[in-house]
């Protein structure tokens, strides 16, 4: 069975940063007055625009994503979240929660995240992987241009993403969290569909039609 992220909102989304972000750009001029102060902030403003048109189209590109989606099957969960996939064994899940709590970036237009602790973090890690949105069209291609001919200057560390774990572990008590957006419906029946799944190993394949209502 596989779940995909909720297309609709994230273009919302894009589109909203877009439009503040234009804001920003030309109407910025406007709070131009005299003095150094009035330029620093011109120059935060136009840099704010530019900020909110890279976010607009992270999130443009994610509702693009042909790959993106929750994958489950016999042995876990597959996250193809667009920005990073993983892969999460049913034996690695000790329990599964909602939180509020904003980890990122891409938690705006969702109110809140599927939280996930881990058993063992390290396998986690082991099969974690970040990647570009496999969406269609010149800016996507160029993006991943960009992407393979950096790959080579990368260094491979799992710290940062270890890291990262440890800080939603001591804020929220969860490894991962997931925004709703992201899961295609709401985070309470997501994790009321997992433990079903879960619980239920026989019927699992029964749990293949079921309707994903956003």
């Amino acid at each position: 069975m596989r779940i995909s992220p909720n297309q609709p909102r994230l273009r919302v989304v894009a589109l909203a940063c877009w439009a503040i972000g234009g804001w920003c750009l030309i109407d910025g001029g406007r709070l131009v007055g005299a003095g150094a102060a009035i330029t620093a902030l011109l120059i935060s403003v136009d840099l704010l625009g530019l900020l909110l048109f890279a976010i607009g189209l992270t999130f443009w590109l994610l509702s693009n994503d042909r790959r993106a989606g929750i994958i489950f099957d016999s042995k876990g969960l597959l996250l193809n979240l667009g920005h990073s996939a993983a892969f999460i064994t049913w034996e690695n899940i000790e329990r599964l929660g909602v939180t509020s709590h904003r980890a990122s970036l891409l938690a705006l237009g969702s109110r809140r995240q599927l939280g996930i602790a881990l058993c063992d973090a390290e396998a986690y890690i082991q099969t974690y992987e970040e990647r570009l949105p496999a969406a269609s069209g010149p800016i996507a291609r160029s993006l991943g241009w960009i992407e393979r001919g950096l790959r080579p200057f990368r260094r491979r560390n799992s710290r940062p993403i270890a890291a990262q774990m440890a800080f939603f572990r001591a804020k929220t008590g969860y490894d991962v969290l997931i925004p709703e957006a992201l899961l295609g419906g709401k985070a309470d029946a997501f994790v009321d569909l997992v433990e079903t799944y879960r619980q239920h190993p026989i019927d699992r394949h029964a749990l293949d039609g079921t309707i994903w209502m956003r």
